[in-house]
């Protein structure tokens, strides 16, 4: 048991782990007080549309992930600014649409067809030494 913890990427995974837990501690409570969860989830999983997106055009994930994100991001602001009524059926819809449409153009894309859930949890083995 003690030999796994002498391999590098275990130090790069435990090291992630150890920050990652950090940070979406914090963010967590903010999330939580502000009574945003819904808007959090909903933002975190729109961009699944992203990831099917970069994989249908050959882009790059991540800059296409994020692009879609923040889109949904001000389209869920937009939405919920300045309103005295809660946005969560926006979100809701919003929540199911990226997701369906990442789905679909995951599976419409021709070729290797990647692991989906990957892209939903990823790996702190996969945690890179640069």
């Amino acid at each position: 048991m003690t030999e796994i913890l002498g391999l590098a990427f275990m130090h790069n995974a435990i090291l992630a782990g150890v920050l990652a837990s950090l940070a979406c501690g914090l963010i967590g409570s903010l999330v939580v007080v502000n009574r945003q969860v819904f808007m959090a989830g909903g933002v975190a999983h729109t961009a699944y549309g992203g990831v099917g997106l970069a994989f249908f055009l050959g882009l790059p994930v991540l800059p296409c992930a994020v692009g879609f994100t923040v889109l949904a991001a001000l389209a869920m602001a937009h939405a919920s600014f300045g309103r005295t009524e809660r946005a969560d059926a926006l979100v809701g819809i919003m929540w199911a649409a990226g997701m369906a449409f990442g789905i679909i153009l995951m599976d419409l894309t021709p070729g290797y067809n990647v692991d989906l859930m990957s892209y939903l949890f990823g790996s702190l083995l996969a945690v890179p030494t640069s």
